[in-house]
């Protein structure tokens, strides 16, 4: 054998066709079981080197000629010893399936060539010629039967594509890569040996065969029904052309690796990141709309902070303070819960717990705001009990500490109402009963004392308790009448508290009961006018309420006081008011003087004596 040239462009082989192309035999996992001879080790050292460090084949495939003189020198060594062989054939059991060798007998081995190969070099021996187009292999071309013997003698898995039809000779390595369809697309056309992928090698064949070209592919996929069903696989190929003694390709060589398993890895791999990726956004999205930021704290060395994108939000940090120090925490902790916080933080990582709960107020740096911070987070120990990490949450809670607030607020109002509204009752009930006259009149008084009151109640929980206007309270007072068209009732607009209207209800229900049972309303043509005004004293605001009747019988003045005079001074206890009842023959004449502010104080006068 000699090689006549080699084109690194190409990447071809350019083989003497006519030259004899003997190889160490115990080359390959069969070699001894094939009767090979175990001699010329350089030549065996020589392609084991080479197939140690070129990823594509051996030395002559890919290293150029800088290896022919060792092969040269190994090959006539071996001359003498292919001759004295030549022509022996001998019987030997292959091992294969009924299906695989001449109906399962055993196979008749030509042990001149190709030599080694192991099992496919085997069936290569014994190869029958009418079980495909290339025929004998005694009468294949010195360019085939060289390289078919170079690609036996290597662990890499190839495949020889030969002539237009693509007719397929393979290594050991190949066979396990082709699965179930090994041996019987041995010797096959590539595009029937492999029909599903047909499309593919037309292409392939007319690019390394037809133009010489050279293809490479890394994690190709392909569907294959290499074992009875369809399997997805991926394969690294480099196709490269063999050239014959005229330079023309006549041949593709295929170097072939699966890598399906590792791209079923990257693959689940790559669904695996991109599921958590999604959890990720998923988590964030939440951790957003909920105010929740995480933090991950390393405590083998100290404090080593680092801080979610969601926590930085949280508490107005820029984005470069991933990493901020424990110190920078602490500062940013409201002044008056800055000790207490974090004692409690260092008693926790010092301590053996592994629940760590706080609540405490910072001031944002972005907007100086005070928020509200709920912090939960799992202290990791290690075998001896120290800590070594803290993983944790914090969550903005300033609006529920704010309704928090608010709820106690208005649990402490409703207290205070209903603690003025008792005292209220009780006078009421120690005025009406301290001067009735009977049982059953004074229960009736009371009752419609209490009517009044809830009244003015519903005035206050319609406004929220805050303020009522004074036309609705004297309109309370008119509607329960029954005859509002004799009445008339004149003023601006004006709140009041919620203490002046529950007292002014109660007066001007004390003037109306009087007026029905014997002022302007207890006959048929009395009237009432009730009219306010807001006058300027000395620099002050005053109201003056005036209710006015006529037309009513003949009045004279009681000789006692009574209860509307006695809660008039209870409620308004101020030397600013001034209240005067007073009795002409044409109606009673009620006045009220007081100021604005004293009247619109949610808390005037006491509680009630």
């Amino acid at each position: 054998m000699a090689v006549t040239g080699f084109s690194r462009a190409a990447r071809a082989i350019s083989i003497s066709v006519g030259m004899r192309v003997p190889f160490r035999a115990g080359w390959g996992r069969h070699a001894e079981s094939a009767g090979t001879v175990p001699r010329n080790a350089e030549l065996c050292h020589c392609l084991s080197q080479c197939q140690s460090r070129a990823r594509c084949g051996p030395c002559l495939l890919t290293q150029g000629a800088s290896h022919v003189p060792a092969i040269a020198a190994a090959t006539a060594r071996w001359q003498s010893d292919v001759s004295q062989r030549s022509g022996a054939r001998r019987p030997l059991p292959t091992g294969l399936g009924d299906d695989a060798v001449n109906g399962g007998r055993d196979l008749m081995v030509d042990e001149t060539w190709p030599i080694g190969g192991g099992e496919t070099g085997l069936l290569l021996r014994g190869f029958n010629p009418s079980s495909s187009a290339l025929g004998a292999p005694s009468g294949w071309p010195a360019a085939l039967k060289a390289v078919v013997q170079l690609m036996l003698s290597s662990p890499t898995p190839m495949t020889l594509l030969w002539g237009r039809q693509g007719f397929m000779v393979y290594n050991d390595a190949y066979a396990v890569i082709a699965g179930a369809r090994h041996p019987e697309i041995l010797g096959q056309s590539v595009f029937e040996a492999w029909p599903e992928v047909v499309d593919f090698h037309r292409v392939v064949m007319d690019a390394v065969l037809g133009a010489g070209e050279q293809l490479s592919y890394r994690d190709l996929p392909l569907v294959l029904h290499r074992n009875g069903r369809a399997e997805d696989v991926w394969l690294n190929v480099d196709y490269s052309p063999i050239l014959d003694e005229a330079g023309k390709p006549c041949g593709v060589l295929a170097i072939v690796f699966e890598t399906t398993e590792a791209m079923r890895t990257k693959l689940a791999q790559e669904a695996a990141e991109q599921a958590l990726r999604a959890r990720e956004r998923e988590l964030a999205q939440v951790q957003k709309i909920g105010r929740v930021g995480g933090l991950e704290v390393d405590l083998r060395g100290g404090f080593n902070n680092k801080r979610s994108p969601e926590y930085l939000m949280l508490h107005g940090l820029p984005p470069e303070a991933v990493n901020e120090s424990h110190e920078d925490w602490v500062r940013r902790i409201h002044p008056q819960d800055r000790a207490v916080t974090e004692g409690h933080f260092r008693e926790a990582v010092a301590g053996t717990v592994h629940d760590y709960h706080a609540e405490y107020r910072i001031i944002r740096p972005s907007d100086g705001a005070m928020r509200w911070i709920a912090a939960t987070a799992q202290i990791e120990r290690d075998e001896a009990g120290r800590a070594v990490r803290l993983i944790g949450a914090h969550i903005d809670v300033t609006e529920r500490k704010e309704a928090e607030a608010q709820q106690r607020l208005l649990l402490q109002e409703l207290a205070h109402r209903v603690k003025n509204s008792l005292a209220m009752i009780q006078a009421i009930a120690s005025q009406t009963f301290r001067n009735a006259g009977s049982i059953e009149a004074a229960s009736e008084t009371f009752s419609a004392r209490l009517a009044a009151l809830s009244r003015a109640h519903d005035l206050l929980v319609n406004g929220n308790w805050a303020n009522a206007t004074l036309r609705d309270v004297v309109g309370s007072v008119v509607g329960i009448q029954g005859e509002p068209e004799r009445f008339a009732i004149s003023g601006p607009d004006i709140q009041v508290g919620p203490k002046a209207a529950l007292a002014l209800t109660l007066i001007l229900h004390e003037l109306g009961t009087n007026a029905v049972k014997y002022g302007a309303l207890s006959n048929q043509h009395g009237r009432v006018a009730v009219s306010w005004r807001i006058d300027d004293m000395e620099g002050e605001r005053q109201l003056r309420l005036r209710w006015q009747e006529s037309g009513g019988p003949p009045v004279e003045p009681p000789k006692r006081r009574g209860f509307g005079s006695r809660l008039i001074e209870r409620t308004f206890p101020s030397t600013r008011c001034r209240v005067e009842n007073t009795f002409p023959p044409a109606g009673v004449v009620f006045t009220l003087d007081a100021p604005l502010e004293a009247l619109q104080d949610g808390d005037s006068g006491d509680e009630g004596k």
